[in-house]
């Protein structure tokens, strides 16, 4: 008889963690505009999201990632889902390869910039559901496009 998880399962993480970190950063990234519009004239929300929106979504984003990376290699799961596109040297932008979601992790935690709402900048706009990240590795820059809502969709253990 098994008496709970030992260190060959990794981190004794609920799986349901997973879905409510996915579920809360959909929220977030969902809840966005909808703030945004709401804010006028409410100072106190518009220094709320302001101070907060990007600061949680990246915090949120970047442990999602780390959970998603660990449960991936406890389980054996290959994360081949496509959730993505990725430059792998932007000095050769025509050559873009599909981002997987093992290696999304990977670029969410390794990424040195990163931009929620690509597009042109008046004040601080909502968040898009594409988030554009860019590294360097090996000497090359990278850059990759993450559809956020295909990435939760995948990050969940129940598909």
């Amino acid at each position: 008889m098994r008496r709970g998880p030992t260190l060959d399962d990794g981190y004794p993480i609920a799986s349901e963690a997973l879905d409510l970190e996915a579920y809360t950063l959909a929220a977030l990234v969902a809840g966005s505009a909808v703030l945004r519009r709401e804010e006028r004239g409410k100072m106190a929300l518009a220094w709320a999201r302001r101070t907060f929106e990007y600061s949680e979504i990246s915090r949120r984003l970047v442990g999602l990632a780390v959970l998603l990376r660990s449960t991936l290699d406890a389980t054996g799961r290959d994360g081949s889902d496509v959730v993505g596109e990725l430059v792998a040297d932007v000095d050769h932008p025509e050559v873009i390869a599909d981002l997987t979601l093992r290696e999304a992790c990977n670029k969410i935690i390794h990424a040195r910039q990163v931009d929620l709402s690509p597009g042109p900048v008046r004040e601080l706009p909502p968040v898009g559901n594409r988030f554009v990240l860019e590294g360097q590795y090996r000497d090359k820059v990278w850059r990759a496009t993450l559809d956020v809502f295909t990435f939760l969709g995948s990050a969940s253990l129940r598909f």
